[in-house]
């Protein structure tokens, strides 16, 4: 990941990071603690149940 998705990323909002390519997000949670990844999965769980 380039230092540039790594920043946009990080700039984004939660609500708006599950409409990223998700390689790019699997990648940035890689460095992230636990907790970043339960609530992305959390946010892409509500917005599927939307649907």
């Amino acid at each position: 990941m380039s230092e540039q998705d790594y920043t946009f990323i990080r700039s984004q909002k939660l609500a708006d990071v599950i409409y990223l390519p998700a390689h790019l997000v699997v990648e940035w949670l890689n460095g992230q603690n636990q907790s970043m990844g339960e609530a992305v999965a959390k946010a892409c769980y509500q917005e599927l149940s939307r649907l």
